[in-house]
């Protein structure tokens, strides 16, 4: 078992010294020798018994029970912002998301270049809108770690596909690329619930409902650009419209 902190005796002193002047106001300015020693053991015995924190202020990290995959990670001045602390799962999903993020911006950044030099500029400014969108929420990742002392670690983007055959392709894949990157979400917030994390499940909770909006937005348009063949011009009428949307984004 862990040996209690020694109580220092400059501090007893001064504890049993105060002692002494009570038991003489009780008496009336004779000691009472009893009461004196039982005051005394009460008082060492209660101060052996309370735990004191010889580390206030100082960088704490421990583990709730020793069986526990949640480490708690904070300064012991500031408040809490999880129950059990993050753990080593949360905290690599976390780092990782930032490069989903990017890897998202890069994808719409390539959609974006090849409608353009298609002329399909409407459709070219919304990946280019959304591109940007994708890179602010990687930095908001970063931001946010950065305040919760969270370690992000950069790792390598693949270079996104570019090999498309028609507006079809290109928006599959942006639809595919939004569900995967709400199953990334989803899985950062299990861990962040795991060890009732609340501060990084509110932190998300927002990327939630952006992830509905936008897995609902792109399968509407994939539905339009697929029925294209069967009304003419559909096509063109989506890319100005889109351009629009973009352009008072």
């Amino acid at each position: 078992s862990q040996s209690r902190p020694r109580i220092p005796l400059a501090f007893l002193s001064t504890n049993m010294m105060a002692l002494v002047t009570k038991a003489k106001s009780i008496s009336g300015g004779t000691m009472n020798i009893s009461i004196l020693l039982l005051s005394c053991i009460v008082s060492v015995s209660a101060f052996s018994l309370a735990p004191i924190n010889l580390n206030r202020g100082r960088a704490s990290i421990a583990s709730t029970s020793e069986d526990s995959s949640c480490l708690i990670v904070r300064r012991l001045s500031t408040t809490p912002f999880s129950v059990g602390g993050p753990s080593e799962e949360l905290l690599q999903l976390f780092s990782r998301q930032v490069t989903q993020e990017f890897s998202a911006s890069q994808l719409y950044l390539s959609a974006s270049i090849w409608f353009n030099r298609r002329e399909w500029e409407g459709m070219a400014a919304y990946m280019l809108a959304e591109s940007a969108e994708e890179r602010g929420h990687a930095l908001g990742f970063v931001d946010f770690a950065n305040k919760r002392n969270i370690p992000i670690q950069l790792e390598t983007i693949e270079a996104p596909d570019a090999q498309w055959e028609s507006p079809e392709e290109v928006w599959a894949d942006i639809l595919k690329l939004e569900e995967t990157n709400t199953a990334s979400l989803l899985k950062v917030a299990e861990a962040a619930n795991e060890c009732q994390d609340y501060a990084v499940l509110a932190f998300l909770n927002p990327f939630h409902m952006e992830q509905v909006d936008a897995e609902s937005k792109i399968s509407a348009i994939l539905a339009k650009v697929k029925d294209e063949n069967k009304t003419p011009g559909l096509l063109r009428q989506l890319d100005h419209e889109l351009g629009l949307e973009a352009g008072s984004a």
